[in-house]
């Protein structure tokens, strides 16, 4: 495999970029930076799940990235708790992607510690979910002063199921209307979620309070301040309008 020239252009990319993003993530799950790291490590794993799935003979490379990214998402939304097992284990299998790659780039593959590692990984997601989090807890909706205010609910907003609501409360206003996300209950907000919402503010002017630092700093992070107006509180939002 290793004299196609498209297999090699890959692993160079692998080695100058995708494999620092993994070690900066790496670096700040261990240094309990737990939101922070995964999602530094969500983008590059995502793109190595991609681009293996369309390379012939490194399919097994696109499956086992896949279960790993399925584990960091669990981890993300709260529905596995991150203990320092399982933040142990979810760095043990990022870095195993790339043994993975290599393996099967020289054609000796060890599945048996893929299998070790996935088996692992199957039993802290039935075994690890968290009691006190609820996912898909939604929203509830009040309107104060010709404003819509969405109070999201679900501590952890990163999965489809936990940001389809805000859209469905936001979809059940009128284009050009003013919405609040209150966001005091929730602890983090994905990229993906933000970017849900952020895509909707050409239509509808979006405002967001109540953020926590981590939620924030992702919001800012991805520029999504572009379109979604922030502000620390109901009260700082309702004195500026």
């Amino acid at each position: 495999m290793s004299d196609d020239p498209m297999v090699e252009e890959f692993f160079s990319e692998v080695n100058d970029k995708y494999y620092p993003q993994v070690m900066e993530g790496l670096e700040m799950l261990e240094g309990s930076n737990i939101s922070e790291g995964i999602e530094i490590l969500a983008r590059p794993l995502h793109t190595i799940k991609g681009v293996t799935g369309f390379m012939a003979g490194f399919e097994p490379a696109s499956h086992f990235t896949h279960k790993i990214e399925d584990f960091l998402k669990k981890v993300q939304a709260g529905e596995v708790v991150s203990s320092p097992e399982n933040v142990t284990l979810l760095s043990r299998g990022v870095n195993m992607i790339f043994q993975v790659l290599e393996q099967l780039r020289d054609n000796d593959v060890d599945e048996e510690e893929q299998e070790e590692v996935l088996g692992l990984i199957t039993a802290a997601s039935s075994s690890g979910q968290t009691e006190t989090e609820t996912v898909g807890a939604g929203v509830s909706v009040e309107i104060q002063e010709d404003v819509t205010i969405v109070h999201v609910k679900d501590p952890r907003v990163h999965l489809e199921l936990q940001y389809k609501p805000i859209l469905s409360a936001i979809m059940g206003v009128e284009p050009g209307d003013r919405i609040l996300l209150d966001l005091s209950e929730v602890l983090t907000f994905g990229s993906t979620a933000w970017g849900a919402v952020a895509s909707m503010g050409t239509t509808f002017k979006i405002a967001t309070c109540c953020l926590t630092a981590d939620a924030k700093q992702t919001l800012y992070g991805w520029g999504f301040d572009s379109t979604i107006a922030v502000y620390p509180d109901r009260d700082t939002y309702f004195t500026t309008q």
